[in-house]
């Protein structure tokens, strides 16, 4: 799971620097290249996509931690929520990524875009999941007022996102480019 799961998709290369002793050591990305497997425009369309989807989600976890009511102070509603932030964190790095990426991505960029965001969401839809239980369980303890019914339609919302967004992860799915090698000196000037 660390940083030397990667390792061998790289080289050192010794670079001759002018004015130095020491030559310099070049790390050298010589692993397989990634490409998306949908066309740019549904690229395109998903990027907005999961924008949309992680704004919304942080969205319905922000109102109900403004509201004074039964549900938000009772902690098997509010941990669940709480704790839906950790996921829609990893989620954003992967959204941030997708945006971020070009038409080829190295190992590293294509497992972080499609295995994170795939048990992010998995994640983020279990917590609200667990919310909106706790909704229930709580409906049946009290009688809710009309901010109770506001947090329940935010977690359920929330719900409908990160499924949402859990169902488009196939779109995801990344394919491998071929890599001509390239021929390399053991020596090279900087």
């Amino acid at each position: 799971m660390g940083y030397r799961q990667y390792a061998k998709d790289f080289e050192i290369e010794y670079v001759d620097r002018p004015g130095k002793k020491r030559p310099k050591a070049v790390r050298i990305y010589v692993g397989p290249y990634f490409q998306l497997k949908t066309s740019p425009e549904r690229v395109r369309w998903l990027q907005r996509f999961y924008l949309l989807c992680l704004l919304g989600c942080a969205v319905f976890l922000l109102i109900p931690m403004c509201i004074d009511c039964v549900f938000t102070r009772t902690w098997y509603i509010q941990v669940p929520a709480a704790a839906a932030w950790i996921p829609w964190l990893l989620a954003s790095g992967s959204v941030w990524n997708l945006w971020t990426a070009g038409q080829k991505m190295e190992r590293e960029q294509a497992d972080l875009i499609h295995d994170r965001i795939s048990g992010a969401t998995l994640f983020l839809t279990g917590f609200f999941g667990i919310s909106c239980i706790g909704c229930i369980l709580q409906t049946g303890n009290t009688t809710p007022a009309g901010s109770d019914w506001l947090v329940s339609i935010c977690y359920i919302a929330g719900l409908l996102c990160s499924c949402a967004m859990f169902a488009k992860r196939k779109e995801l799915e990344m394919k491998q480019l071929e890599n001509p090698e390239k021929p390399r000196g053991k020596n090279k000037t900087l």
